[in-house]
């Protein structure tokens, strides 16, 4: 939790301050990726008190890298 909480910031940060994209779209996607990153972060703090930990954690890490990753990376290359 705690190497993607410091990434979601990382790129939360890069992206309010740094990032310019052409098309104002592309900086509101960016937006919506650090956002779903830091609140399923949030949710990754709580893998510990779960049944099973290791497949929520598991699962959740998995859905950040796949949606988030996905739209950082559209919003960077600006394509769609």
């Amino acid at each position: 939790a705690a190497v993607s909480g410091v990434a979601a910031l990382g790129l939360g940060t890069y992206g309010a301050h740094m990032f310019r994209p052409q098309n104002p779209r592309y900086k509101e996607i960016w937006q919506t990726a650090s956002l779903y990153h830091l609140v399923h972060t949030a949710a990754l703090l709580g893998a510990p008190m779960t049944k099973r930990p290791n497949v929520f954690g598991g699962l959740l890490t998995t859905g950040i890298v796949l949606f988030s990753g996905t739209c950082y990376t559209v919003a960077y290359l600006e394509d769609r």
